[in-house]
């Protein structure tokens, strides 16, 4: 019989395993660079995830939205640091094992320095080996971390994504309940695992057995239905985690430190989004202030309009410009306001029926939008356009200021969908009569 090591791994199947981790470091270095630079462009695509929220989304379902980004800016952001922390940690201990292979420890005898002083300083510096096994357990952790929260993530998204994919495809075809049960499974489930989970982690109930059995079938059947076809191998990773806590208390206590590090980091990079308006979309804009994002010329960057554009705070020429971005599921409200008739995106209309659709369409976006300048109502004429920066689909049109005086002034737009609901923006300019 092969020979046995505590009566755990065969001679044999240990070389192996050792021989794997001693190679396990390329691999990891490798993955490690790969993953930083996916997950820093993973910000642009979060960042292009939330300007579709707020193009396609119902506005009453933008809080489903918010939830979804700010978790992803979150988790990436934690991901990004935890692969970045581990990158440069493997890569000191590659040089602490080089190093350990010329000098094995710490020199005395043939010390630079004086005896004194050497052994002062030896005093307070850990042995080398211990540094090279420390920093590579740490090193295996953040990795395995790492992937287990990647995974958790990826499906968390991917599901929450595809359900308001399907809910806004079906909220038509079936009753707004059968839509929410998927909802109200996940929420009543989560709500469940957080009630029994506190006294099922108290020591006094450690040895309650219907509770432990309800714990353990929350974990067993919750994590199917939270992490997929991932379950596996994230209880897998958590339980190492947690059974081996006692044992390496200071390993994991350094994981959360650096979860802590890439949390600031997601709402740094989250900051810089637009995830903001998915959250506040109602609320009214401080008219006191000048806001950038209602010129041209301050706001060439912004890669998505949430408000009416004109050229310049300071307008010097006779006629003024403005742009009024409209949302795709504003189209759909408007037409919807308007009493066009509904087509299929597969449905084939002859040129003349399009012809009509278009200049019905005009004639609504016409209609739902009044212009106001310094609260006297502006006639003006609007012809469908796409904004030049950001390629977002609007309506555009010109105002006469002839009869503007020089000096500041206040253009109101306001966007009506019903007769009670509207949205409104107030630009001042400072109009230079020539």
């Amino acid at each position: 019989m092969t020979k046995t090591d505590n009566n755990q791994f065969p001679t044999k199947n240990k070389s192996w395993l050792q021989r794997l981790k001693d190679e396990s470091w390329e691999a990891e270095l490798l993955v490690s660079a790969v993953a930083i630079f996916a997950i820093l462009k993973s910000f642009f695509a979060l960042d292009w995830l939330v300007i579709q929220f707020i193009d396609y989304l119902d506005p009453n379902q933008y809080i489903f939205g918010y939830y979804i980004t700010v978790s992803g800016y979150l988790a990436v952001g934690i991901l990004a640091a935890m692969f970045a922390i581990h990158f440069v940690l493997r890569a000191y201990w590659i040089g602490l094992v080089g190093l350990n292979s010329v000098f094995p420890d710490y020199g005395l005898e043939d010390s630079a320095y004086s005896p004194i002083y050497t052994k002062k300083i030896l005093s307070i510096l850990p042995k080398l080996s211990n540094s090279i096994r420390k920093i590579d357990e740490l090193c295996s952790v953040i990795f395995s971390a790492a992937f287990g929260l990647m995974l958790i993530y990826l499906y968390i998204a991917a599901t929450s994504s595809l359900y308001l994919i399907c809910f806004n495809l079906l909220k038509d075809t079936l009753p707004l309940w059968v839509l929410l049960v998927p909802l109200i499974v996940a929420g009543s489930l989560i709500i469940f695992g957080m009630i029994i989970s506190i006294p099922a982690n108290i020591k006094k109930f450690h040895g309650n057995q219907t509770i432990q059995h309800l714990y353990f079938l929350y974990a067993r059947w919750g994590a199917l239905i939270l992490y997929g076809p991932f379950q596996k191998s994230i209880l897998q990773i958590t339980m190492v985690f947690g059974s081996n806590f006692k044992k390496k208390k200071g390993l994991i206590k350094m994981v959360i430190f650096m979860l802590f590090i890439g949390f600031v980091f997601g709402m740094v990079k989250m900051f810089d989004s637009n995830f903001r308006y998915l959250l506040n979309h109602e609320r009214e804009l401080d008219t006191s202030k000048k806001h950038s994002f209602f010129y041209q010329s301050l706001n060439s960057k912004n890669s998505f309009l949430l408000a009416p554009e004109i050229k310049s705070d300071v307008v010097d020429s006779p006629i003024l410009e403005i742009f009024v971005p409209i949302f795709e599921h504003e189209r759909v409200l408007l037409e919807n306001h308007c009493g066009l008739p509904k087509t299929s995106f597969f449905s084939k209309l002859d040129e003349e029926v399009q012809k009509k659709r278009r200049i019905a369409n005009l004639n609504c976006y016409q209609n739902s939008h009044r212009l106001f300048i310094d609260n006297k109502p502006q006639a003006i004429d609007f012809i469908k356009s796409e904004h030049i920066n950001t390629q977002q689909f609007g309506i555009l049109g010109h105002i006469d200021l002839t009869g503007i005086s020089t000096g500041n002034h206040t253009i109101k737009v306001k966007k009506v969908f019903k007769d009670s609901e509207f949205k409104e923006w107030s630009i001042p300019f400072y109009h230079i009569k020539e």
